[in-house]
């Protein structure tokens, strides 16, 4: 009998050992520095390897199995790997927490995914589409978001896509918003931007009002030309948020509007913020303001200003931009325009 005792007790031990180990256990926990602390010290004692019980089998196949349902024309075989691709970047440049201009190879998992319940929706609210802004006047860039835990923004010079995503209780993903502007020359554009030039770009690292709506302040505005504004929607460690089903609304979204020279006219309003910016000092107040004027522009219209960029987010330059165009077709005023990035990719996100 008291063999039968120890026999279990250390049955019993080894279990609750393993269960302990499970990465089902895991969940994020932004609750304090002395919980993180636990957590990474449990993770050390933990073997180096992947559980079999977590193997997905679906990277085994590639979708072109005889049998397989949704198989249509025109598909190509999904790349296979019977341990989940755990050794994909095997010989090649890891991340490894940097942004890496050249490109590298991150093997972090994706993470959790939410629910369909739970996927994040944006509309940028200021500035509006069409809208006439001021050259070298302040504004504020808002965004109404719903299911993003805000607020949680991860040092992007350390740890850029260095955790999977995750998830609150309530089944949100945390995460933060990015805002990036560029200069596209018309309204009517068929071009698309170069990604790598932008006038303005800044991660919102705050939780806003509490009801999902972001602020990032654009300090000193923009020269004169036809922008178009974006939102990139970001997990803790700032990759791209992931969502469970691929028939979906965009979880991101864009607005184009103009800056002119001799004023945009409108009303203005003003607030408050606190915004990271990527590519300075990290800190920012932000004071806002609205426009009511609109920018109409018919096929073939084009309205341009003569705009420079740097990667820190500054921006210089001037231009002649004449009176509010609202034209027929073929209907142009031109200018220039000229873009630089002079990002060096050292902890900028």
């Amino acid at each position: 009998m008291l063999y039968s005792f120890a026999l279990a007790a250390v049955v019993s031990a080894i279990l609750s050992r393993r269960v302990a180990a499970l990465p089902g256990s895991f969940h994020a926990d932004h609750s304090g520095p002395e919980v993180l602390t636990a957590r990474q010290q449990q993770q050390q004692q933990q073997p180096s390897c992947l559980l079999p019980s977590l193997i997905q089998r679906a990277s085994s196949l590639t979708g072109q199995e005889p049998g397989s349902k949704g198989i249509k024309p025109g598909q190509v075989a999904a790349t296979t790997d019977r341990d989940n691709f755990i050794n994909f970047c095997e010989g090649k440049t890891l991340t490894d927490g940097q942004q890496l201009a050249g490109g590298s190879c991150n093997g972090i998992p994706m993470g959790s995914l939410p629910s369909a319940q739970n996927m994040i929706s944006a509309v940028i609210t200021n500035p509006r589409p069409g809208d006439r802004l001021a050259a070298g006047v302040g504004f504020n860039i808002t965004v109404q978001t719903v299911h993003l835990r805000a607020g949680l923004f991860a040092n992007p010079a350390t740890n850029y896509y260095t955790a999977p995503q995750e998830l609150d209780l309530a089944g949100d993903v945390y995460g933060h918003c990015h805002v990036t502007i560029q200069d596209i020359g018309s309204m009517t554009t068929t071009t698309p931007p170069d990604a790598s030039k932008f006038a303005f770009f800044k991660g919102i690292d705050d939780a806003g009002n509490g009801n999902g709506l972001l602020t990032a302040r654009v300090d000193g505005g923009l020269p004169p030309g036809v922008y178009r504004a974006c939102t990139m929607m970001s997990a803790t460690t700032h990759q791209p948020v992931v969502m469970p089903v691929a028939q979906r609304g965009a979880q991101d979204d864009c607005t184009r509007f103009e800056v002119m020279s001799g004023g945009g006219g409108g009303s203005s309003s003003s607030s408050s913020s606190s915004s990271s910016n990527h590519n300075a000092n990290g800190s920012g107040s932000s004071e806002g303001s609205s426009n009511d004027a609109k920018t109409i522009l018919t096929s073939g219209a084009r309205s341009s200003g003569n705009t420079k960029a740097n990667g820190s987010g500054s921006n210089e330059g001037s231009s002649s931009n004449g009176a509010k165009i609202i034209g027929t077709s073929g209907a142009r005023s031109s200018s220039s325009s000229s873009s630089s990035n002079d990002t060096n990719g050292s902890g900028q996100q």
